[in-house]
């Protein structure tokens, strides 16, 4: 008995001219097997049976569902305006197309600026990120995304014009304590691969502090972070690079742990034939190609967030020994077929009825 809990389908968003068409598309498959980690369970003799709450919402530009199980009389309306807030909070601070955002303030600064707390935390945390993932995950690529224009119709810059991004991006730059300590309005920050990641854990731990709920998933567009009370497990579908309606397998996803993927088929753009997806290789500024796709469970959601944009660019041989060095992360690499070319993260096939 199989029951399929939340099946994110983003719908195309295209701005096409006769040679462009940008597309996003953001799509997870969640597997909740009831026998062994599912919503469905038995209840002792005189026990309040649980019910499931489900709430779903359009933010950070993808689907947003928060899934809880817990006791009847617990203020469901209460809890999820909380978590509704909260993820508002994050999106209004983190928002780098929104010009009046905490982030574009910041990043329009000429001079040193103290950050509210959520922004504070993303830009330490993914400022701190770029040593340990060896500059495959840096937030100051804000520089080089701006010149390809993954939010309009798309555009391929100049060799010229990466050049001198690329110096912009080295600019000085660092945190210290709240304040953000720089000489120039550059480098652009952009926290595209760190926000949702950081938004999930804030989530994860609202709920995770409120007594009766017994289980919940936390999803963002993909970033999931779910919990059980008695630490059972869930199982979650690896997304194909070649259908937003199908996954390649599905793997465990352990109580209170976490799990992101990037791909190469979330938001790209076509010219004259070629596919040019967002993640860019912040050594080159182009799009990174060693892989398709990547999935990565972590201890929260905000690594999970950052070692699956890191290990795409890494690409299979570099990101395995990265995989060897760090043993509380786990992660498979997918390429354009669909087909699992490396990978530590043990991934089994489908089940008869799941789909």
């Amino acid at each position: 008995m199989t029951e399929t809990l939340c099946v994110d389908k983003m719908c195309d968003m295209d701005n096409s001219t006769k040679k462009r068409n940008l597309k996003i598309i953001i799509a997870v498959t969640i597997f909740v097997v009831a026998f062994s980690i599912g919503f469905i369970r038995g209840f002792r003799a005189g026990e309040p049976k649980a019910i499931t709450e489900s709430r779903t919402r359009v933010m950070f530009d993808t689907v947003v569902r928060i899934t809880i199980e817990g006791h009847p009389d617990l203020d469901y309306p209460r809890i999820f305006k909380e978590i509704w807030d909260e993820l508002s909070v994050w999106e209004e601070e983190l928002n780098l197309y929104d010009s009046s955002s905490a982030l574009n303030i910041a990043n329009q600064a000429d001079s040193s600026t103290v950050l509210p707390a959520r922004l504070g935390r993303a830009v330490g945390q993914g400022l701190a990120s770029i040593v340990p993932t060896g500059g495959t995950f840096d937030i100051r690529i804000g520089e080089m995304t701006a010149l390809w224009d993954f939010a309009g119709e798309g555009r391929v810059p100049s060799r010229r014009e990466i050049t001198a991004a690329f110096e912009r991006m080295h600019r000085p730059i660092r945190m210290r304590g709240d304040t953000l300590e720089k000489e120039f309005d550059e480098p652009r920050l952009d926290l595209g691969g760190i926000a949702k990641g950081l938004a999930c854990d804030a989530v994860f731990e609202i709920l995770d502090t409120i007594e009766g709920i017994d289980r919940f998933i936390v999803d963002l567009g993909g970033n999931i972070r779910a919990k059980s009370s008695t630490g059972k497990s869930f199982n979650i579908g690896v997304q194909s690079p070649i259908s937003a309606d199908s996954v390649v397998g599905k793997f465990i996803l352990e109580s209170g742990r976490a799990c992101a993927t990037a791909g190469d088929y979330q938001r790209y753009f076509v010219i004259d034939d070629v596919k040019y997806h967002h993640i860019l290789d912040p050594k080159t500024g182009m799009p990174s190609r060693k892989c398709s796709g990547v999935t990565v469970v972590a201890p929260d959601g905000a690594t999970a967030d950052i070692v699956s944009t890191a290990l795409f660019v890494m690409g299979p041989e570099d990101g395995m020994a990265y995989l060897d060095l760090n043993s509380e992360i786990k992660a498979v690499f997918l390429d354009s077929t669909g087909t699992i070319i490396a990978g530590d993260l043990e991934v089994s096939p489908l089940l008869d009825g799941e789909k």
